[in-house]
C-alpha cells in the first residue's frame, strides 16, 4: 500500500495553481500528508535595465522579499486552515529545483497545475509540469484548472470559428 505522507504542490500565485492546491489539500487531509508549497525564482526573473546600474543581489533579494508576501497571501487565502504546511522559495530552474527539492525531503507527490499553453506558446516557452513530469522520480499529479477545461474547443466552436457550420 502506497502512503502519502509529504505533498509538494508548485505554486506560481495564479489561480491555476491554486487548483492544484486544492488536490493537494484533499489528498492532506486524506492521508494525514505534509503539504510543502513551493514556489520557484527563476534566474531570468532578473533582468538588466539599460543605463541602470543595478545592484543584482539587491535585486535578488527584493524578488525573494516580494515572494514571501506573495506566499503569505497566497496561504492567507488558499490555505489558511492548513497547519501541516511548509512554506517553500527556492531560487533557480523550476523543473530542476522542484524535483531537487522532491528528492532531498522524500517527497510522495507532486502536484502541479498546467496552464494550458498549446501549439507556438508551448514550443517556445516550453512546459515546465512537462519537464517535471519526466525528470520526476516520484509520482506527479498534473491539474487542469476547470476554467481552463471549460475554454477547450468543442467541435460547434470549430465549425462557427472557421465557416464551415452547415446550415439547413
Amino acid at each position: 500500500m502506497y502512503i502519502i505522507k509529504n505533498i509538494l504542490v508548485t505554486t506560481d500565485f495564479s489561480d491555476f495553481s491554486a487548483a492544484a492546491v486544492e488536490y493537494a489539500s484533499s489528498f492532506a487531509l486524506l492521508y494525514g500528508a505534509r503539504i510543502h508549497l513551493v514556489h520557484v525564482i527563476e534566474p531570468g526573473a532578473v533582468v538588466g535595465v539599460h543605463n541602470v546600474e543595478l545592484n543584482t543581489d539587491a535585486l535578488v533579494n527584493e524578488l525573494e522579499a516580494n515572494a514571501q508576501e506573495d506566499m503569505r497571501k497566497f496561504v492567507y487565502w488558499k490555505l489558511k486552515n492548513n497547519t501541516n504546511l511548509e512554506q517553500v522559495i527556492l531560487r533557480g530552474e523550476p523543473q530542476r529545483e522542484i524535483v531537487r527539492y522532491a528528492q532531498e525531503n522524500e517527497v510522495d507527490l507532486v502536484v502541479i497545475a498546467t496552464h494550458g499553453r498549446t501549439g507556438l506558446a508551448h514550443i517556445l516557452m516550453g512546459s515546465v509540469a512537462e519537464k517535471i513530469v519526466r525528470l520526476s522520480p516520484v509520482p506527479v499529479l498534473a491539474v487542469k484548472p476547470i476554467e481552463l477545461r471549460d475554454k477547450i474547443l468543442r467541435k460547434e466552436d470549430v465549425e462557427e470559428d472557421l465557416h464551415v457550420l452547415r446550415r439547413e
